[in-house]
């Protein structure tokens, strides 16, 4: 059996999405209520932002498409002269301004076809979309528009199903098939015709929890109590009366040079 190409196959993936993000006013209304709380649940990515480093120090432009709250852009800002930061929600923008960017950081708030669409927005040395297409079903026309607004460097960063230990638990109680974004955006790039290097990238992530309490409502599971710390067991430690709850996990990198083009 022929499976289709991965355009529909990523269309369908993210129309199934319970959220509904998908619709630009659902992704907007999620981010109102969850910026300001991004960065504590979501830390530092210090091995990516090493690896992304090493490759994009001496740029002259660097673009980040949904940049948020500078959790990737920001440690990278030195790395250019011109660095642009690109999102849709005012309220993630409105992290990344408190947190006072340097003044050669311009801050766009913009979705990705308007800004492809821009004559005031040229392309950039290097563009770099963490985690920002998730909820964007046209693929096609998403990397489509992204090599408009990119010279020579595209890097894209996705997860590959493997998922955090909680949603791991979560997705076998529903009987639900781990979304595997970064393979099918390899497939995509595959189609069309574009180079892409692939890397990953290990990182850790550590939360500490008050409570048992605390820690099913950052999970998002139900009791039996038992059955959810049995199986989360080799990722907690004792802490008090709650829980450090650390696991690691692969951030994927597709590189696609591009070749200095005009």
């Amino acid at each position: 059996m022929t499976l289709p190409t991965p355009f529909p196959r990523w269309r369908a993936q993210v129309l199934a999405a319970r959220s509904e993000r998908w619709r630009p006013e659902r992704d907007r209304a999620f981010w109102a209520r969850h910026a300001a709380e991004y960065d504590h649940n979501m830390p530092p990515l210090p091995q990516t932002v090493a690896w992304l480093r090493a490759r994009l120090t001496g740029l002259e432009s660097l673009l980040d498409v949904g940049a948020g709250t500078g959790r990737l852009l920001l440690p990278l800002a030195d790395v250019a002269a011109r660095v642009t930061a690109l999102d849709p929600s005012p309220h993630m923008l409105e992290q990344l301004r408190g947190k006072h960017p340097p003044g050669h950081v311009q801050v766009r708030e913009q979705c990705l076809a308007q800004a492809a669409a821009d004559p005031g927005l040229p392309p950039h040395d290097a563009v770099l979309v963490a985690w920002a297409l998730a909820y964007e079903p046209e693929l096609e026309t998403a990397l489509r528009r992204l090599l408009t607004l990119t010279r020579r460097d595209l890097y894209l960063l996705e997860d590959d199903g493997e998922g955090s230990p909680h949603v791991r638990l979560r997705r076998e109680a529903r009987d639900q098939t781990p979304p595997r974004r970064a393979t099918l955006l390899a497939e995509a790039l595959a189609a069309l015709g574009l180079p892409c290097e692939r890397c990953t990238i290990p990182e850790e992530l550590t939360l500490t929890f008050p409570s048992t309490a605390a820690l099913l409502e950052y999970c998002r599971l139900l009791p039996p109590e038992a059955e959810t710390l049995r199986c989360l067991a080799p990722f907690l430690t004792p802490c008090g009366e709650g829980w450090r709850y650390r696991w690691t996990f692969a951030v994927h990198v597709l590189h696609v040079p591009l070749g200095g083009r005009a």
